[in-house]
């Protein structure tokens, strides 16, 4: 009895360490940090995406605009299977007041505390790269006749902030 009351103790233990119940602090960083961080950021959209493992996949990307970082034509990125942590939204092109608010954003952590963002082929998302993933590094950003949409807010904060730093920090990764 105590034998087995010892290994039901133990593989909870072990359970319950390998789960993450909360998510890491730097996934939950402010808009402004994680814009203060950057190194990498692009608009682009997936174009293809290539199953690597049970619920891993390897999206490729192509360059749309290019806001900070070496410049370049396409991107993989890996990232995991769609499933409930991951909304396809664009929060209304980033209007909604949820999306500003602490721990906003469309990709949250998996159990596993890592963040694997799915992506839709053919949309355009905001990407931060090269940098710890939060919330808010995968974001949707919605097209209008064709093109990104110029007005969509987290776009349009980005931008401004990325234009108040020195155009060294931006022109590559330092990395």
């Amino acid at each position: 009895m105590t034998r087995s009351l010892i290994a039901l103790l133990c593989a909870f233990t072990l359970h319950d360490a390998s789960a993450c119940y909360s998510p890491l602090p730097q996934q939950l960083i402010s808009a402004d940090e994680q814009i203060a961080r950057a190194r990498d950021v692009t608009v682009a959209m997936a174009v293809s995406a290539t199953p690597a493992g049970t619920s891993a996949v390897e999206y490729r990307f192509v360059v749309q605009q290019r806001l900070a970082g070496a410049q370049q034509d396409s991107f993989m990125l890996m990232g995991g299977t769609a499933s409930g942590n991951h909304k396809d939204t664009s929060f209304d092109h980033h209007t909604a007041p949820v999306f500003w608010k602490h721990g906003g954003g469309r990709t949250i952590n998996e159990s596993d505390c890592i963040i694997a963002p799915s992506f839709v082929l053919g949309e355009s998302y905001l990407v931060f790269q090269g940098s710890p993933a939060t919330w808010r590094s995968f974001e949707k950003i919605e097209t209008v006749d064709g093109k990104v949409d110029e007005n969509d807010q987290w776009l349009a904060y980005v931008k401004a902030r990325l234009a108040t730093r020195p155009a060294w920090e931006l022109a590559a990764d330092p990395g």
